[in-house]
């Protein structure tokens, strides 16, 4: 269920999830739950980076916790698991601190905890405003940053709505973008950006946790993103694309006309079964490749 993103570096997505794992810490990574933005909607609330929310003065299920905690115990149930890092974002309103924010953190911590979770560490995203007493009292890390060391490479988990220099590492995770692919009919699936930005060193960007949240449609321009360290990418035509897609006889049979029509240099598919749901993981070698094949 462990799809490596980068050769040789033991920096895994897990399949099915938005979710990265890092096996020799046992470290899994989330991004963006953006809790409570159920109630934020339903008080006309729009906190919007990219103009006005059409989810604003509307009532929307409460999914958002749910589904987290769904995938969070497919993942734990399959993989050793002895730390958590949320990489920003974990709540959403930016000007208060919303009761189902305060409620749903405190849970999610609480399951966690009891699920054999060690550490958890929150990296501070552009929405995780209010939240530091809170964490303080479950014992929960709130930072700036998170790195680490895998594979004799050095990785920085940041949100990304903020600017660094990247020179001091080979791999930097962001979120904070949402990115989602338009492909199949127009269908957004939640996807990971895999940026070359100098020789062997990369900017990886993960997909949105809240499912409330599709976010950006991927693009090569980089004054449609938000964070300024993808602003400043030379060139995002070389972006490789990742995406899963679970399996129905449907969905099956799209992925596999890549294959039969000799595509495999271009699009690679790996096939995954856990339990009883079966994924297809697929990787674009870079957009034009990914907007050509979408197409079909």
């Amino acid at each position: 269920m462990l799809r490596q993103i980068i050769p040789h570096v033991n920096l895994y997505i897990v399949s099915g999830t938005p979710f990265i794992y890092i096996s020799d810490s046992k470290t899994l990574i989330l991004s963006d739950l953006h809790l409570g933005f159920e109630e934020a909607a339903s008080r006309g609330l729009s906190y919007s980076l990219r103009g006005v929310s059409g989810y604003t003065a509307v009532f929307l299920p409460r999914i958002q916790l749910r589904k987290t905690l769904s995938m969070l115990s497919f993942a734990l149930k399959e993989l050793n698991i002895s730390r958590v890092v949320i990489n920003g974002d974990l709540k959403h309103a930016f000007d208060r601190l919303l009761r189902q924010e305060r409620e749903e953190i405190i849970e999610l911590v609480k399951f966690l905890r009891s699920s054999g979770v060690e550490d958890i560490i929150v990296v501070r995203g552009n929405h995780d405003n209010f939240i530091k007493p809170v964490l303080r009292k479950l014992n929960v890390e709130f930072v700036i940053g998170f790195s680490t060391v895998t594979s004799n490479k050095k990785i920085l988990f940041v949100h990304g709505h903020e600017d660094l220099s990247l020179d001091e590492y080979d791999i930097v995770v962001i979120g904070h973008e949402h990115p989602a692919l338009k492909c199949f009919e127009a269908y957004k699936f939640p996807c990971f950006l895999k940026i070359p930005f100098s020789e062997n060193r990369y900017l990886v960007v993960m997909p949105a946790t809240g499912p409330y949240h599709p976010g950006i449609t991927v693009t090569p321009n980089p004054d449609d993103y938000l964070s300024p360290l993808i602003k400043r990418v030379n060139n995002l035509y070389l972006m490789s694309i990742i995406t899963w897609i679970e399996l129905s006889e449907a969905s099956a049979s799209g992925i596999t006309q890549f294959e039969s029509q000799n595509f495999t240099d271009l699009v690679r598919i790996d096939w995954f079964k856990a339990k009883d749901r079966e994924y297809a993981v697929l990787e674009f070698k870079n957009y034009e490749v990914a907007h050509a094949l979408c197409m079909i």
